[in-house]
């Protein structure tokens, strides 16, 4: 809604998103409620396919995505999106090691990091990225740390 119809979404107190929105019109209308329920019609759809994607998603592990990334090239030297999460597996744990963290929790993360990216939620919106990652991830049991570092790869937005 915020990228792609420029919404400004709500949110409560305790920072959980509402269900309402706020737009901009740049003209003066005599029926407002017009103006609302035109703005309603272009989200409803929208919302009910990443509810469809979500669901569709959910049904297997995010893990189990990894298996599409082997097919997507990731640059040809350096081989597929999936060989590079491997890649970041082994350096998380390796810097992990180094600082105290838990190197088998950063090991996790990293082989989880880009498994969003083969999710019909992240194909159909690429915004998604991350966010999609973190809350598969949480979905499927992952700790809150692993889950997290999915969404924060990504920071600044």
């Amino acid at each position: 809604m915020q990228d792609n119809q420029k919404y400004f979404c709500l949110l409560d107190v305790d920072g959980k998103l509402l269900p309402r929105f706020i737009t901009v019109a740049n003209i003066e209308s005599r029926d407002p409620k017009q103006i609302i329920e035109g703005n309603e019609k272009v989200v409803r759809p929208r919302l009910t396919d990443a509810e469809f994607f979500f669901k569709q998603d959910k049904k297997q592990k995010l893990e189990s995505f990894n298996e599409r990334l082997q097919n997507v090239v990731f640059q040809a030297q350096l081989g597929s999106v999936f060989d590079k999460a491997e890649r970041v597996a082994k350096l998380a744990a390796f810097i992990a090691q180094r600082i105290g963290g838990d190197a088998q929790r950063a090991a996790r993360a990293g082989l989880l990091s880009k498994c969003d990216l083969a999710t019909e939620m992240v194909g159909e919106f690429p915004e998604m990225q991350g966010v999609a990652g973190y809350y598969y991830a949480l979905n499927d049991g992952e700790p809150e740390d692993v889950a997290l570092a999915l969404n924060e790869q990504y920071m600044p937005r």
